[in-house]
């Protein structure tokens, strides 16, 4: 039988925890590190349905991207919906484990996964650290061809599986560099090099009209783009030797909070 330190300390080889920005909170966020673990559910958040579903699946382990808990907590109310999902995992012995931006930041992590996704060639880090340089936040590469905006934006939705974006179109150039940098990274924008065009999340009002003013082009892919890192952490997984012990299942709850109507 396999421990939750054990798929942790496997998760922080992937995903060194020193890679974390300081401001996150990644790791064995509720749990047992010596509880028994025979079936793994990832996800993207931890919400009621997922937690529902884990219950329902009879799982040991949640490994989420976004983690659960993020601010400190003053209470645990469970008539809170924090509060609510907390006791449930309690109750269920339900261990959770969050890999959030050491997973972005990771040589073989989250961005490079989305840089593969999109057939990047040329791959470099968009913001290097000091871990090492071939680790750091974001990825910017070139594509195979050159594409419209329209045609882009066909492509990647196809390619990231999203049913919309949002464009912030600074110049009608072709597309043929990229920078991508998964999650929120609107903030990021002023500082990024001369690419034909931004993927990111969550870019705000202000970023997207300094944006056109800079005739630059971002593409708003999302935040729920990162929702791959659960097969990337499937795929890891399952090559480990021990993974015959453990069943791996993805959230099939999940969805994207935003609608277009």
């Amino acid at each position: 039988m396999v421990k939750v330190c054990e798929i942790h300390n496997y998760i922080k080889i992937l995903a060194d925890e020193t890679l974390a920005e300081n401001w996150d909170n990644v790791g064995l966020i509720l749990g047992d590190e010596n509880q028994d673990v025979n079936k793994i559910l990832i996800c993207l958040d931890v919400t009621n349905d997922v937690v529902d579903e884990a219950i329902l699946k009879n799982v040991n382990l949640i490994i989420s991207h976004h983690p659960l808990i993020f601010k400190g907590l003053k209470k645990i109310n469970y008539s809170d919906f924090k509060g609510k999902i907390i006791q449930k995992l309690i109750k269920n012995d339900i261990s959770v484990i969050s890999a959030h931006t050491n997973i972005d930041s990771a040589e073989l992590g989250l961005n490079n996964y989305l840089a593969k996704l999109l057939n990047f060639q040329n791959i470099e880090v968009l913001f290097k650290n000091n871990y090492n340089e071939f680790s750091g936040l974001g990825r910017i590469g070139t594509l195979e061809k050159e594409y419209t905006i329209d045609e882009f934006i066909t492509y990647i939705k196809n390619k990231l599986d999203i049913n919309f974006v949002k464009l912030i179109k600074g110049n009608t150039n072709f597309i043929k560099k990229v920078a991508i940098l998964g999650g929120s990274g609107g903030n990021y924008f002023y500082n990024i090099p001369d690419v034909d065009v931004y993927l990111t999340g969550d870019v705000t009002y202000h970023i997207a009209q300094d944006a056109i003013e800079m005739k630059k082009n971002i593409i708003d892919i999302g935040h729920f783009a990162e929702k791959c890192v659960k097969y990337l952490i499937k795929e890891y997984l399952e090559q480990l030797e021990m993974a015959s012990n453990f069943e791996i299942i993805l959230s099939s709850v999940e969805r994207d909070p935003f609608e277009i109507r």
